[in-house]
């Protein structure tokens, strides 16, 4: 009983850490089992921003509902057929706002929000742009009887096209601005070459 007593009090401070990492381990495992979790839709696979996101994209996962974020989708309904705003990783969550929905542009710091799309004649210029750029929208006039004109400032880039978007000659960008500004841009778009100038 004595060599006991030795062997304790020369591994005192091993046995308490011992200890005190088995204490640890069963309050997680009480968490853990009695938690709640919710169904919240992340990405199936790593997905670059401007992806048209489809049932294949995405699944459901179960998640400790302390980790849910705020406007998390529950069904990969409420996400599929939107356009993804930034790259995701996967597994990420995917909430309101990392997704572009044209009847909600609420979460953009722009008065009377409106989302448009802007076809730039020099298509270099995509690879310069990200999602989340401020960019002024520039129209020149093709036969050089006027000026450029700005007709949209700090527009927001909202949506690129994907390389595969692209290769199909789907490569107008979205831009959020405001209502008067994205009627502009459309009109100009009518006539005129667009290019943007990021901030």
């Amino acid at each position: 009983m004595e060599r006991l007593d030795q062997l304790v009090f020369a591994h005192r401070r091993l046995l308490a850490a011992v200890c005190a990492g088995v204490a640890v381990l069963l309050v997680l495992a009480a968490v853990r089992a009695d938690g709640e979790t919710g169904s919240a839709v992340v990405v199936d696979r790593d997905l670059p921003a401007g992806t048209v996101l489809t049932a294949a994209d995405l699944r459901v996962a179960s998640l400790p509902v302390e980790a849910l974020p705020d406007g998390a989708a529950t069904e990969t309904q409420d996400v599929a057929g939107r356009t993804l705003v930034g790259p995701a990783r996967a597994g990420e969550v995917l909430t309101d706002r990392r997704v572009l929905d044209p009847r909600d542009l609420g979460g953009y710091a722009v008065d009377d929000p409106a989302l448009v799309p802007v076809r730039l004649t020099d298509t270099g210029a995509l690879g310069m742009l990200r999602v989340g750029d401020r960019v002024d929208v520039v129209a020149v006039d093709p036969q050089g009887q006027e000026g450029p004109q700005v007709v949209a400032a700090g527009a927001i880039v909202v949506s690129l096209p994907t390389a595969e978007g692209r290769s199909a000659g789907e490569d107008a960008i979205g831009v959020v601005t405001d209502t008067q500004s994205a009627g502009q841009v459309a009109a100009a778009g009518l006539s005129a070459a667009l290019a943007v100038v990021a901030r």
